[in-house]
């Protein structure tokens, strides 16, 4: 019997982390919310809309189901979606399929504006997923790369056999695929041969919509399959593959219950994105003539040096965060010229990433300090009556969780830093590879450093689950940041050394 790669505990870790998120968007004055356009007649696409509503409200994320009748046109579709384009306090928008053969999916698709293109079907998402540049990339392609990494199944090296081209799920996981460094065989509807492909695959991922299409016959004891087919028969849903896979390979994602138990975790995940890219995208507006820094770094470290409580260790953080951004920058600019062409594309994704990061950690430096300042406020109020005491306990509970909140999503947006650098590490100029390692060495103590912060305020969080969600939060990412610096300055030392 093969190992059955159930994704029920990595959804739940994932959702962990997206509640936790959440609760910290909400102490800002954010609500996370997503709208969902619906055209009705397909009874599936209401049942999956009515899915993604029930978990929205799991998370605490609030939910728009706008529906229209199957007779609706285009344009009322478009004005709609322009609406929403224009309403801040909607982060995501979705349009459900299929639509009515009246209706364009991708001119729809393309009127929504990518930083709030969930679904990630835009072509200017499209785009991104291709280069390797800053966007918002397809929830059933991610969940499939996050699946083999969470099960222990290295992509680099292997020979992959991708079943499926098609625009959601097989083109974006093809590129994704590319960028893990797998040895990539893309088959389709005009493939001969197919068992034989598979024959001499380590990897099966499977997104062609066809029931039953991989046969027994076709697998192989060492094979992993990851199946992200979803299709409906008499039996009920099943994947491209054949159930009873199970009994001829090595592993095996179950329809229902592997791919798209995550994929809809994975769609939440990515409003969280277009949450931060909607706020940095704003905050180039602001401040674009504003320097990253209004202090010196001289002042900055005068100040950290006195006998003040701010700045402290959250801002230090912050600040290292900064440099490794910064670092990051300089390393994408300066790959540049002829010789790069081929990733220039790419590498402006990178600086833009960057330069929206080196703002990011002013902002974490200032809230940690407003963070501080708002929990002595509260230690001052007066207690003498019982209504003042529950008053002030109420306030030192507020403060605790934004002191703890603060600190724990610099150490998401630090990994999410880092993990961009490392998909560049393989291909950027060798003069500056070194100062990529100096960039990650950076990034990870500003997680560290953070880590403490968090820990720190931990004990005055009264709210056991809030507490053990950002513990559970902050030591995975912790430990994902000195994974990722490490795997980074393994490859940096290995090049290195080629080249002496």
């Amino acid at each position: 019997m093969s190992m059955l790669l159930k994704t029920k505990d990595l959804a739940k870790e994932v959702s962990e982390s997206i509640m936790a998120e959440v609760i910290r968007l909400k102490e800002t004055g954010v609500q996370p919310r997503l709208a969902t356009i619906l055209v009705q007649g397909d009874p599936a696409s209401e049942y999956y809309a009515k899915a993604k509503e029930k978990k929205a409200h799991q998370l605490g994320i609030a939910f728009d189901l706008i529906t229209f009748g199957p007779e609706v046109d285009e344009q009322r579709l478009l004005e709609e979606i322009e609406r929403l384009n224009q309403d801040a306090s909607v982060h995501g928008i979705m349009l459900e399929l299929p639509v009515p053969k009246q209706i364009s999916v991708q001119k729809c698709s393309d009127a929504i504006a990518p930083v709030k293109d969930v679904d990630g079907i835009s072509s200017a998402n499209k785009l991104a997923c291709m280069t390797g540049a800053t966007g918002i990339y397809p929830a059933t392609p991610q969940a499939c790369i996050r699946i083999a990494k969470h099960f222990g199944f290295t992509l680099k090296g292997k020979h992959v056999v991708l079943v499926g081209r098609g625009e959601t799920v097989g083109r974006p996981l093809m590129q994704l695929l590319l960028r893990e460094n797998a040895t990539l065989t893309v088959c389709h509807s005009h493939t001969q041969n197919l068992a034989g492909h598979i024959a001499n695959a380590d990897i099966l991922m499977t997104a062609a919509g066809h029931a039953g299409l991989v046969t027994a016959d076709m697998l192989h004891p060492e094979l992993v399959v990851i199946d992200a087919g979803i299709n409906e028969t008499e039996n009920g849903i099943t994947g491209d593959v054949v159930p009873d896979a199970a009994e001829a390979v090595k592993a095996v994602t179950p329809v229902p219950g592997g791919v798209g138990t995550l994929t809809t975790v994975m769609l939440f995940d990515n409003l969280l994105l277009a949450i931060r890219l909607q706020q940095a995208g704003q905050a180039e507006k602001t401040d674009a003539a504003t320097p990253v820094f209004d202090q010196t770094i001289r002042d900055f470290l005068q100040s950290a040096a006195s006998s003040a409580p701010t700045p402290g260790g959250g801002s230090i953080a912050a600040l290292s965060a900064a440099l490794g951004a910064s670092m990051g920058s300089m390393v994408a600019n300066i790959t540049s010229g002829p010789k790069f062409e081929h990733v220039q594309d790419q590498m402006a994704g990178i600086v833009k990433f960057m330069q929206s990061a080196m703002c990011e950690a002013e902002s974490f430096l200032k809230k940690d300090m407003e963070s501080f300042a708002g929990y002595m406020s509260a230690l001052a109020l007066p207690k003498s009556t019982d209504e003042e005491k529950k008053l002030r306990s109420t306030e030192l509970q507020k403060a605790a969780v934004q002191a703890a909140s603060v600190p724990l999503h610099l150490m998401k947006r630090s990994c999410e830093i880092m993990t961009e650098l490392d998909k560049v590490t393989d291909v950027v100029n060798k003069n500056v590879i070194s100062d990529l390692g100096i960039a990650l060495i950076n990034l990870d103590a500003a997680v560290q450093a953070a880590w403490i912060t968090v820990e720190i305020n931990l004990g005055s969080i009264k709210d056991e689950s809030v507490r053990s969600s950002f513990r559970t939060t902050g030591a995975e990412l912790a430990s994902r940041s000195a994974e990722l610096k490490q795997r980074v300055l393994d490859k940096i030392k290995e090049k290195l050394v080629s080249s002496y």
